[in-house]
Parts: structure tokens; C-alpha cells; sequence
């Protein structure tokens, strides 16, 4: 059954339509209409009806109807089919409100080209020009190829004052007409930009001149050519290209006065080449006698090998091309002067160099390059880039720079030049902060820094390229901030990251708001129980914020204690200073008890007794006998790389424990104590050398020579026979020249666990993911190789005495003596061993190790006629040898060590 408002509605169509427009009774009763018709579920019911009326297309009541049942009904195209042909009524009544009242529907969730011109008609009925421009750039989003659009834009930016912008798109109207084939639209704003905008935009409307006349006859191209051509003579050199004319040249008739004018034009194309009248007399464009087409196929040639070029050729070395015409080239190399090479030959066997590379300008002007290189000037950088094709990274630039000059320090340069990069319009730093550095267009604005892109996935790599950014681009810290912020925060609450990453994670996100305070602290409370230390992170700002963050926390005392290990004075000074305020009076006690337990965490303990022994008076301090003892006890364990050497500084000549201790001698209870460190001691005598050396300093004599007895009679047990599973368990033997070979070696890996390696992974990171990478997977693997091999080199050399140091009884079989094997009833030749330490097997022939099976029976053997020695079955040696004296056994002396 048919409704009744719409029976009603529908007999009102019957009468004349009232003219278009918004305000309208008739709008709003259509909209109320249509509302109620939606709700009821009957629109379509009522679009059955409507499209029985004859006038459905053509009445904008009926119109706005269809459309506003159609979208009720979510069938967008059709709907919007209906409120276009109204849009389009209330444009031709000029109807704003009622545009502006359909716009919307025609711009989300996508805009439609319907929606361009309803936007342009809104643009000129606007008085302001900033709305207008407003909704012309609206307009351009959706079309951003109309010319109309962007001349319309350019007149209003220029009524508000905006010159600069208003060139801009006034320019682009006039190259999007040429693209369109359209030069009848262009007419006087093509003399407008020759006299207002060449001089901004040189380059562009001298290829905009060459576009028109491209397109327009002879006629009318020949004046536009003439009037622009002086002024580009002046500021478009080497900025338009034969590319750009090309089009023009071909068009232009063979007189004198056209192919004049196309010579002219050319010549600012080729005026940076090295000699551009060559270039012009080896084309032949300016004599009318040869044919265009000829030239056509002449300047390509040409330009790519042109007179004055510079030139590299694999036998004959670096020369000049000094004649071409696109068939041949005359040349000039070193002791052959004037070679003749067809063009087709010199293309594949000459590599051109860039006119205003730095490799030609070490070749001309090698005094100026190093000048240049010695200031720290960006030119040298400029020229490298050239010469690389306008983008390269410092790692490929760096061999560069170094060919051109040999005795070249790159970090110095680089040191000296890298601030002055930053305000060279010449350079692109937009990719700076990860090593890639590239030309920037002539005449371009400054690159908008590239921010980071970062995957979830690979925190640690990503927080790296955040320090990497920062340090170049502090500057861009709050737009990088709004673009990784979110990820800072989900890494800082990662827990399946480790500490390191989540606390750099965590100083990012504090620093950035990006977390509450209370989240912060939950995290940082986590990462401390974990083992969280200060020293973990590498900036010594990231640092301070952790100690000032942890703050209040449960367990600020240990991550303090941890700062106070710190290998920074400042934080180790700022956390001493806040446990003396948080433990007060407990607080020296606490020291004294975090020296003389030491073990538990050496580190500490050696920082502790460090910075006191230099402080003595400091509040807090412990007495100095109480950092004596803890240095000496630390020094028997193992300790991290530098420590020892450390401590052992207080106690060598100039040290401030043995300046103190010259003077005061210490007191009973820790003389006692010293004494039995140094008897009982259990680490390696390269430590205990010099402690020996402090006892003797300071007048303790007596414990030197104590220790010295239980070495001799160790040394004693050893060549008996009688004690090689202890010192095999505690010591290891070698002689010095093989102490001093592994120790090279131990040398050489922690430089390259330093340098080398660090420097192969992350060459091997910038390849890209690292979950295919097989170079990154080798170069961690040589990582952990190295790594593995030093810390078994230092435990050896840590616990290794020198066989030299040991004292040979030469009535025995022992370390260091020559040994003489021979079968008994004299069947099959002696053998002589020289049994010497861990590692010298290879030292020379005959050497054997202390450890080795055959010589493990023999140690401690007297040397006799007749006596026999078993000798384990699994050697291949003669049967039943036994022991014979060839002379005294021989001890390993100076003459012997020098054959080894």
C-alpha cells in the first residue's frame, strides 16, 4: 500500500518545479522524507515508485530524493549518480549552500571527479583568498594533472602575497598544457615567465620555451626562441640538454638565420662541457649544407666522448679526447699524442671520467686537491661523488679518496669537513646517519632528512640506527620521535628482549614521554633484577637517566653499587654520592664490606679500592691496610681485561698503596694477612711477581723469601716426578718463545674483536635482513670464534710459568732436559727428546711436551746405564728402551734456547 507523505509528495510533482536551491521548503521536506522512508524500511518500495515518474531525471526534488534513498540503501554509485546531476543544477544557479551541502557525500570515503568541479565552483565564489586556496588544493589532491587547477591556484597564491609558490604552479599549468599538446593555451604566460621566472627557474623554462616551439610552427616559434635566448645564454648554461632541443633543431628550416639560432642553443646546453666549440664545429648544426638528421646522429656521439673529456684506458693510463665528430677521436695519453680511435672502439675501451671529478683534479691540479683535502673542504667530497655517479656510502668513498691522494687521512678529513657538509647546498645528507651520502639536484631545496625505517622484528639494529640518526639529525629528534615513538615503547616492554636493548628502549621512551612514569619504573625495576648496569648502555646521558629513574625504587642501592663500577668517574662520583645519602652512617661499612668480599663482585671491588687508595680522605673511605688486602686477593682470581693492571699500579714504584705503605709499614693482623695470601696463593705468578716485588718494597723481605723456598721445592717435586697432576691442575709450562707466540696471537684477536670483526658485521647488516644474510652469519661466527679462542689464550697465559724460570736438577729427567732413549742389547738406533712445556712440540725436532705420554713415565728418572723405563704400548718405539747417559743430562741453556 502506498504511503501516504509519499502519495502526497509524488502528486506535487505534478505542478511546476520550483527553481534549484538549498533553502527551499521543498529540501528540507525531501530530507525528512527520505529519512522516515529509511527508517521504515519502504525505500524501496518508494524508488519503485519515483521511477515510474517521467521526470525523475530531469525534477532536483525528485533527484535529491533518489539519491538520499539510494545511500540509505548503501548503493553509493547510483546515488551518487542522481545528486551529480543536482550538484551540477545547484552549480548552474549558483547555489554554494547547496553544493557545500552534497560535497561530502562526493569526497568520502573516496573523492570522485564530480567532486573536483564542485570544489573549483566553491573556489571562485570564495572572497578570501586563503579559503580558495584552500579548496584548490583540495581540488588538485584528487586531480593533480589539471592545468586549470594549477593556474587558478597560481593566480590566487599570487594575489596573497606567496611569489615563490605561485611560480611553482604556474609553471606546472604551462608544462602540463605542453604534455597535453595544447602550446594555444600558454601563449602570454609563456612571455610572462620568460621575463619574471628565468631568472628563478633557469633550467625549467628554458626547456618550456624548447617544449612550445616544439609544438607551434616555425613562425611563431623563431620569436619566442630569439626573446628567451639571451637571458638563458646567461643563466641556463649547461642546464637544458640536446635532449631538449633535439625536437626544435628538427623542426627548424636549413637556412643560415635557423641553424645560427640552433647553434646558439646548443651552446648552452654544452657550455659546461670542456670545450664547447668543438663540440659545435665536430656536430656541423650551425652549417645549413648538413643535414639535421645527420647532426641527430652526430651529438649523442659526440657528447658522450666530447673534445677536452678526460679519459682512462686500462693499458695506456689517463689522457684527454681532443677532436671527435661522432666518428672518430683524436687522443692524447702519455707517449702517444694524437692516437685516432673510431668512436665505436673508444666507447668500449675508454671509462670517462667526470670534468669535474676528483680524479681529474688530482691529475691537473694534484697542489689545489690537497689543499682542499688539508682544509677540511666539501669540495674534495663533492668531486668523489661525482666521479661515483652522484650517490655512494663513506665505505666506498673512502678507497676513492685514498687513490687520488695516497698519503690522504681519511678520518682526519672527515673529522675536519663533517660539520661543514651540513651547509653545503651541493650535498644530500638525507641518509647521512646511515653512511650514504648523494649529490643533491642543482637548485633544489634542501632534502627533508629520510627518517628510519624500522622493523619491530630487529630492536637492537633499530636502536642502533636511532643513535646513528641522532647523532647526525638532532635536529629532526621530534619528528622522529612522532614516528617511532609507539615502537620505543613496545620494545621497552618487551620481556623477551634482552636487558641492553630494553633499557636503551627505555631511556628513548622516557625521553619522549611516550610512557607514564609508573609503567617507566615498573620496567626499570625489572631490568635491575635481571643485572641491569649502568655500564651496560653506551651513552653516558642514557646512564644518568636510568640513576635518576631508578630513583626511589626497591632496588636502587644495587643498580647504584653498579654505577659506582662504572668506567666513568663522573657516574661512579654520582653514585657514591647518592648511597652516602640513602645508607648514611651504614655507608662505610658497606664499602669496607663490598672490598673485602670481593669475590662476589670483583669489578666493584677493584673500583672501590681504585678510586679510595687515590681519595684516602674521602668520606667513606676504608683504611688503607683494608685496600691492600682486597687488591691482593682480587688479584689471585681471575679478573676482567684492564683491572690487573689496575690494581697492580697502586702497588708498582710511584703506586699511591706503596708511597703509603713505604712510610707506614702495616700492622700485624694484615702483615699476617699478606703473608698468607702470598704463601697460599693459588692465581698466576705473573700476577704475584710484582706482588713479591711490593712486599720486598715496603720491608717484607721475609714473605719474598719464604715463597720463593715453596717455588724451589715445588720446582724440585716436579722434576722428581712426584707433583705433575697439581702443577697440571694449577700451572702450565712453556718455554718464553712460545709464551710470546700465543701471547701475539691473544694480541691479535682482541683488535680484531675490536675493529675488524665489529667493522665486517655491520658491513654485512647494511645488506639487508639479516635472516637470509650469509655474510652476517660469517662474520658472527668468526666473532664468536675469536672470542672463544682469546678467553682459552688468557686462561693458558694466565696460569703459564716460563720454563725458564724454573731450576733444572741435571742428575734427573725433567723439564728442560735433553733426554737419550736406546734399546736395550743396542738393536735399532738411540732417540733423543728435549722435554720441554705445553706448545713447544713445534719449536724444534725431537721436542717433546712435559704432559706428553711418553714423557710422563720418564720425569724424575735418574739417568743410569741399565735403567729402563716403561714406555706406553700405544708409542711406536723400539722394545724395552731404556735410559743411558750420554754425558750429564742437558739442561736447557742459553745456547740450547737460542736453536729453539
Amino acid at each position: 500500500m502506498m504511503d501516504a507523505d509519499l502519495r502526497r509528495y509524488l502528486a506535487a510533482v505534478k505542478a511546476a518545479e520550483p527553481p534549484v536551491s538549498s533553502a527551499d521548503p521543498r529540501w528540507e521536506e525531501t530530507e525528512l522524507l527520505a529519512r522516515r522512508l529509511i527508517a521504515e524500511t519502504k525505500a524501496e518500495a518508494a524508488l519503485k515508485l519515483i521511477d515510474q515518474e517521467p521526470a525523475r531525471r530531469k525534477r532536483w526534488d525528485l533527484l535529491l530524493l533518489t539519491g538520499l534513498l539510494r545511500e540509505g540503501l548503501g548503493d553509493r554509485p547510483l546515488a551518487l549518480d542522481a545528486l551529480e546531476i543536482l550538484g551540477d543544477k545547484l552549480v548552474a544557479a549558483g547555489d554554494k549552500s547547496g553544493v557545500r551541502a552534497l560535497l561530502d557525500r562526493f569526497m568520502k570515503p573516496e573523492p570522485t571527479g564530480a567532486a573536483v568541479r564542485f570544489l573549483e565552483f566553491l573556489a571562485r565564489g570564495e572572497a578570501e583568498d586563503a579559503a580558495r586556496i584552500e579548496l584548490l588544493l583540495e581540488a588538485i589532491d584528487i586531480r593533480p594533472d589539471d592545468p586549470q587547477l594549477h593556474a587558478e591556484l597560481s593566480l590566487a597564491l599570487e594575489r596573497k602575497g606567496d611569489a615563490a609558490e605561485a611560480r611553482e604552479h604556474r609553471l606546472l599549468a604551462i608544462e602540463m598544457l605542453l604534455d597535453l599538446a595544447r602550446p594555444d593555451g600558454v601563449g602570454e604566460d609563456l612571455l610572462r615567465i620568460i621575463e619574471e621566472d628565468l631568472e628563478h627557474a633557469p633550467a625549467r623554462v628554458g626547456q618550456i620555451v624548447l617544449g612550445f616551439a616544439s609544438l607551434v610552427p616555425w613562425s611563431e616559434a623563431e620569436p619566442i626562441l630569439d626573446l628567451a635566448l639571451p637571458e638563458l645564454e646567461g643563466r641556463a648554461a649547461g642546464r637544458i640538454s640536446w635532449e631538449d632541443l633535439a625536437s626544435v633543431a628538427s623542426r627548424a628550416p636549413a637556412t643560415p638565420g635557423a641553424r645560427g639560432l640552433m647553434a646558439r642553443y646548443l651552446r648552452v646546453a654544452v657550455a659546461r662541457k670542456p670545450e664547447p666549440d668543438a663540440i659545435l664545429e665536430g656536430s656541423g648544426i650551425g652549417d645549413p649544407s648538413v643535414p639535421i638528421e645527420e647532426v641527430g646522429v652526430r651529438l649523442p656521439k659526440i657528447l658522450a666522448l666530447p673534445p677536452g673529456a678526460h679519459v682512462s684506458h686500462t693499458t695506456w693510463g689517463l689522457g684527454r679526447v681532443l677532436t671527435s665528430d661522432g666518428e672518430s677521436v683524436t687522443l692524447s695519453f702519455p707517449g702517444r699524442e694524437g692516437h685516432k680511435m673510431s668512436f665505436a672502439m673508444a666507447s668500449r675501451s675508454l671509462d670517462r671520467m667526470a670534468d669535474d671529478g676528483l680524479r681529474v683534479l688530482a691529475i691537473e691540479d694534484p697542489a689545489r686537491l690537497r689543499s682542499l683535502a688539508q682544509a677540511g673542504d666539501a669540495e674534495v667530497l663533492v668531486r668523489a661523488l661525482r666521479d661515483m655517479g652522484g650517490t655512494a656510502t663513506a665505505p666506498q668513498l673512502k678507497p676513492r679518496l685514498e687513490a687520488a691522494l695516497p698519503d690522504f687521512e681519511w678520518a682526519g678529513y672527515w673529522r675536519r669537513a663533517k660539520e661543514g657538509f651540513k651547509s653545503d647546498r651541493r650535498l644530500d645528507l638525507s641518509e647521512a646517519y646511515r653512511q650514504i651520502f648523494r649529490l643533491a639536484a642543482e637548485g633544489a631545496e634542501a632534502a627533508l632528512t629520510t627518517l628510519p625505517q624500522l622493523s619491530a622484528r630487529a630492536a637492537a639494529e633499530g636502536l642502533g640506527l636511532l643513535r646513528k640518526f641522532l647523532r647526525e639529525h638532532p635536529e629532526d629528534e621530534p619528528r622522529l620521535k612522532e614516528h617511532v615513538g609507539p615502537l620505543v615503547h613496545r620494545w621497552a616492554a618487551t620481556e623477551s628482549l634482552d636487558a641492553s636493548t630494553r633499557a636503551q628502549a627505555l631511556c628513548h621512551a622516557i625521553t619522549w614521554d611516550v610512557l607514564n612514569r609508573e609503567t617507566a619504573n615498573e620496567i626499570l625495576e625489572e631490568l635491575i633484577a635481571q643485572g641491569l648496569s649502568p655500564d651496560t648502555l653506551a651513552l653516558g646521558t642514557s646512564q644518568e637517566l636510568l640513576l635518576d629513574s631508578a630513583a626511589g625504587l626497591p632496588n636502587e642501592e644495587e643498580f647504584l653499587w653498579r654505577a659506582v663500577e662504572s668506567r666513568l668517574p663522573r657516574l661512579r662520583e654520582r653514585g657514591k654520592a647518592r648511597l652516602r645519602e640513602l645508607l648514611g652512617k651504614g655507608y662505610a661499612q658497606a664499602v669496607e664490606q663490598r672490598i673485602t668480599k670481593g669475590a662476589d663482585s670483583p669489578g666493584l671491588a677493584a673500583r672501590l679500592i681504585e678510586d679510595f687508595a687515590a681519595r684516602p680522605d674521602e668520606a667513606g673511605a676504608p683504611a688503607r691496610e683494608t685496600l691492600l688486602i682486597g687488591a691482593i686477593r682480587l688479584l689471585e682470581r681471575d679478573l676482567p681485561d684492564g683491572t690487573p693492571e689496575r690494581l697492580l699500579a697502586l702497588l708498582d714504584a710511584g703506586g699511591s698503596l706503596r708511597g703509603h705503605f713505604v712510610k707506614t709499614k702495616p700492622q700485624e693482623m694484615q702483615r699476617a694477612q699478606l703473608e698468607s695470601s702470598i704463601l697460599s696463593w693459588a692465581g698466576s705468578e705473573r700476577q704475584l711477581i710484582p706482588i713479591l716485588e711490593f712486599a720486598r718494597a715496603i720491608g717484607l723481605p721475609a714473605i719474598a723469601d719464604e715463597y720463593e723456598k715453596k717455588r724451589k721445592a715445588r720446582a724440585h717435586s716436579l722434576l722428581e716426578g712426584k707433583s705433575t697432576e697439581d702443577l697440571e691442575t694449577r700451572f702450565t709450562i712453556m718455554s718464553r718463545k712460545t709464551y710470546e707466540k700465543l701471547e701475539t696471537e691473544m694480541k691479535r684477536l682482541a683488535l680484531e674483536l675490536r675493529t675488524s670483526i665489529p667493522a665486517a658485521i655491520e658491513k654485512a647488516r647494511e645488506l639487508g635482513d639479516l635472516r637470509e644474510n650469509a655474510e652476517y652469519e660469517a662474520a658472527k661466527l668468526r666473532q664468536a670464534n675469536a672470542g672463544a679462542r682469546l678467553q682459552e689464550l688468557i686462561n693458558t697465559l694466565e696460569r703459564t710459568r716460563l720454563l725458564e724460570s724454573i731450576e733444572i736438577d741435571d742428575s734427573r729427567v725433567g723439564v728442560g732436559t735433553e733426554t737419550v732413549l736406546a734399546p736395550l742389547e743396542d738393536k735399532g738406533p738411540a732417540l733423543t727428546y728435549w722435554i720441554l712445556g705445553e706448545g713447544d712440540g713445534g719449536l724444534y725436532p725431537g721436542v717433546l711436551s712435559y704432559r706428553a705420554p711418553l714423557a710422563r713415565p720418564l720425569l724424575g728418572k735418574p739417568v743410569a746405564p741399565g735403567r729402563s723405563a716403561a714406555v706406553p704400548d700405544r708409542v711406536d718405539r723400539p722394545a724395552r728402551p731404556r735410559l743411558a747417559r750420554r754425558g750429564p743430562a742437558r739442561a736447557l741453556d742459553p745456547a740450547t734456547a737460542s736453536r729453539i
